[in-house]
């Protein structure tokens, strides 16, 4: 609830976000689908609803399956 929200992208079932607060910014990527989507993006994955892509390194393109949400520290 800190920081500023600002609307990165709407596309389809894809809504994406950015979250920043005191030069900490985060990507937030959700896809309220059941198909898989996929969009641009460099960083690395703090969190996914699946629990499992904590750490994995994303560098041009990010697949997110269906009804799944990451939590992306995006690179400088």
């Amino acid at each position: 609830s800190l920081g500023t929200y600002k609307l990165v992208s709407v596309a389809g079932d894809l809504l994406v976000f950015e979250r920043a607060h005191q030069g900490r910014r985060l990507l937030v990527a959700l896809n309220l689908g059941v198909a898989s989507a996929s969009l641009a993006a460099h960083g690395r994955i703090l969190l996914s609803t699946f629990m499992d892509r904590q750490a994995e390194e994303i560098d041009g393109s990010l697949s997110l399956r269906g009804a799944e949400g990451i939590i992306l520290k995006p690179s400088a």
